[in-house]
Order: structure tokens, then sequence, then C-alpha cells
């Protein structure tokens, strides 16, 4: 396994920061509103969509506790480490709100309980 390019401390600081936790709920509000657009033919639809339901008005308690999936990402880790400091504050501010939308998009089936296997399954039938 390849070494992380942040310590752990760093990571949580990220995870913990104040200014970020606005953008996060906002985000999730927004790819909420995706989900309810998508097709009930999407692989995992019904979680996904379960998932959405309760997380419309994400409070600022939902939104910490997927803060930390969110910021733990590698995408995300590695915008953190670009910045070239472990500041929390400072590696808020140069994570974009596209990367922040992208990280919660791309871990919204593991939120939701969809399985990977399932969503390949339903993927390869398809095709």
């Amino acid at each position: 396994m390849p070494a992380l390019p942040l310590p752990l401390t760093a990571i949580c600081g990220l995870a913990c920061e104040p200014s970020l936790l606005p953008r996060v709920r906002m985000a999730i509000a927004m790819i909420a509103q995706e989900v309810f657009a998508e097709s009930p033919d999407t692989p995992g639809y019904p979680m996904r969509f379960n998932l959405a339901k309760t997380v419309l008005s994400p409070t600022e308690a939902q939104a910490a506790q997927m803060m930390v999936g969110i910021v733990a990402s590698p995408p995300m880790v590695a915008a953190a480490a670009g910045t070239g400091t472990t500041d929390p504050t400072a590696m808020a501010a140069a994570i974009s709100d596209d990367q922040i939308l992208n990280a919660i998009r791309a871990g919204w089936n593991a939120v939701a309980g969809v399985s990977p296997a399932a969503s390949a399954q339903t993927s390869q039938a398809a095709t």
C-alpha cells in the first residue's frame, strides 16, 4: 500500500475544519437532487434514492459524519496534499467545489449501502 501524501493528523484536521462543513452540506444537497433525477433503472436506485431523501437537507451532524469519508477519498487527499501545507484552513480553501461534489458522487453508493458487486452485475447486464 502506498504511503499517504499527508499525515493522518493533517487529514483529520481537514475533516474537522469548520470552513469546509457548510460547503459539504450544500454539496450533499446538490448530489441528492441529482439522484432524484436518475432513472429508476440506475443500479442500486432504491438505496440511492433513500439516502437522497434522508440527506436532502443535511443536518450539520450528518454532514460532519460524511465529511470523514469525503476527506479520506483519494482525490480529496491528493488535493489537500497539493497545497503544500498541513494547515486545515488553507487546505480547505484550496479544495474546489467540483472536487467536493465529485468525492460525494463517488462515495454515494457506499454510503447508501449499494454493493459494488451488485452495481457491476447490473452494469454488465445492461451492456
